[in-house]
């Protein structure tokens, strides 16, 4: 009896649907850039001032929902697009293994950890800090922290590996930052990715 040929993977793949959370986010980011692409320049700098993070305001005590919803402005379609690319590939590996619950509330606490961060290391500064980059960063921490700790449950010693990975990303993201002359906010990476490394192993689900 000859062997049965496997069938072609269809083009439309409804699996493709199964992170529509992740989909989501990333919808609602682009929707934002795009209106106020159009709306100009008075409604543009009306939403970062409403909605965009400030180190002095939070010392202040004033808009603490600009934790969370810094995140979803950017400054241009180029830092959108860097940031969606890795959102996506790095959101539907962590959705999978967190589920709905956990995962918005990892995108939010993470975020919110590289705002503060960044409010810590530049307590007066008056720019605004916008962009998804502190819970992305926390994404790559919590991808990282699921291989290295697939690879222990096989028996081998990865603290080496996950401290020099740790350490890596620090400094780099420091030299970035003096690169660009402060423009990289990598103090709000640095914070997104040290929370996110130690809240994963409570926002995995149970086995």
């Amino acid at each position: 009896m000859p062997p049965e040929i496997p069938s072609r993977e269809p083009v439309f793949n409804p699996r493709a649907f199964d992170a529509m959370p992740v989909v989501l986010i990333v919808g609602v980011m682009i929707a934002i850039q795009t209106w106020l692409s159009y709306a100009g320049y008075g409604v543009q700098n009306q939403a970062y001032r409403d909605y965009a993070f400030f180190s002095v305001r939070f010392w202040r005590g004033e808009d603490l929902t600009a934790l969370v919803t810094h995140a979803f402005l950017h400054g241009g379609w180029a830092h959108l697009s860097m940031n969606m690319i890795a959102l996506f590939a790095l959101g539907t590996f962590c959705w999978k293994r967190m589920g709905n619950v956990n995962f918005f509330a990892f995108m939010a606490i993470t975020a919110a950890a590289g705002a503060i961060t960044f409010a810590l290391i530049r307590p007066g500064e008056q720019g605004p800090l916008v962009g998804a980059s502190g819970a992305i960063f926390g994404l790559l921490a919590a991808f990282k922290y699921i291989q290295f700790a697939h690879i222990a449950s096989r028996g081998v010693d990865v603290r080496r590996d996950a401290i020099l990975f740790l350490a890596q990303i620090t400094v780099l993201n420091f030299i970035l930052g003096l690169a660009t002359g402060g423009m990289m906010a990598w103090e709000a990476h640095f914070g997104g990715l040290a929370i996110g490394w130690f809240i994963t192993p409570w926002m995995m689900k149970k086995p």
